[in-house]
């Protein structure tokens, strides 16, 4: 089956789907006066972010040249997706060989992407298309529920794409007893789009809150410790890299587990007691070296969104630490 629709691609006898190629739409619900122009800036800044971590990782694998702050940019890599004293490889961070794409969309099985297959085709989403129908090839970024209707026994339909979901499925996980910020909804049908939900809860603190400064990343620490027990149960400290920049490194967070990325995995997930988000516990997840394909750290998301993030920050001139810190050179 695979060989048949590389066949059709090659013929260029592809669905309309793939023909117009990878994108992403903002919903209605983002295109208020207090939140188009937050959201719009924060996936742009994700898609970039996915673009550097991208050219870095590919630039690694080729032994070239990263150039200026390389040692970090390397060093953060390392952090993020090797056990302590292996350098960077194809085992923990390589594009497989054998990757059949037409017109960006990918033919292999999604689970067998590596983190540097996944950024580079993430990448080439960052085109904005509002105007046209949303299909397999697209993200849709929803800021609100108007899409839900109520049906019996506590499902919900999603007219967007005519689906009936269960409860825990749809907008009630912005809703629950974990502190989720955002969640992500791949349709089984290949044909409809993937879906990123921010939560409205989160979206009026950003809105209340100066996200780009380092001066309160203490403060903002403290917040989340406050409003997340399985974090504070499990005595997971953030760090200032967790909570800077915090809208941007949630995006590229959700936008990793789309169907154009090859949908990411929340390793250990979904209990914030034990899953892999924040810098401390991707870290470790990194240093534990499995061979499980469905264990490494170049699946995990978090691990993904804070390293492109990282990479972002030393492109800015700053000095990313191994213990999270972000400080300026």
């Amino acid at each position: 089956m695979r060989f048949l629709k590389g066949l059709l691609c090659a013929f260029g006898l592809t669905s309309l789907a793939s023909a117009k190629g990878l994108s992403w739409k903002l919903d209605k619900s983002c295109q208020t006066s207090d939140l188009n122009d937050m959201v719009t800036t924060a996936v742009n800044n994700a898609f970039a972010m996915a673009n550097d971590e991208a050219d870095v990782l590919t630039k690694i694998l080729a032994n070239q040249d990263l150039g200026q702050n390389k040692e970090n940019i390397l060093n953060v890599v390392k952090w993020m997706f090797t056990k302590d004293g292996e350098e960077p490889n194809r085992e923990r961070i390589g594009v497989l060989k054998s990757i059949f794409t037409c017109s960006f969309i990918l033919i292999l099985e999604v689970g067998l992407l590596t983190v540097t297959a996944r950024m580079s085709l993430l990448a080439k989403a960052k085109d904005r298309k509002d105007d046209e129908d949303p299909d397999g090839s697209t993200i849709v970024i929803y800021c609100g529920f108007d899409r839900f209707e109520p049906r019996p026994g506590g499902q919900w339909y999603d007219k967007d794409i005519d689906e009936v979901l269960e409860k825990d499925q749809s907008f009630e996980a912005c809703k629950g007893l974990q502190p989720n910020v955002a969640y992500t909804w791949v349709p089984e049908e290949n044909s409809k789009p993937s879906q990123v939900q921010l939560c409205p809860w989160f979206l009026n603190w950003m809105k209340s809150k100066d996200t780009k400064s380092l001066r309160d990343a203490e403060a903002k620490g403290l917040f989340w410790r406050a409003i997340s027990k399985g974090l504070s149960k499990a005595h997971t400290l953030l760090t200032p890299i967790d909570v800077i920049s915090l809208l941007d490194k949630v995006v590229l967070h959700e936008l990793t587990h789309t169907r154009v990325a090859g949908e990411s995995l929340d390793v250990d997930g979904p209990s914030f007691l034990t899953v892999r988000y924040g810098w401390n516990r991707c870290r470790k997840l990194a240093q534990e070296g499995s061979d499980d394909r469905n264990r490494q750290a170049q699946v995990n998301a978090d691990s993904i969104a804070l390293c492109g993030s990282a990479i972002r920050y030393i492109k800015q001139g700053k000095q990313v630490k191994e213990n999270g810190d972000v400080e300026d050179k």
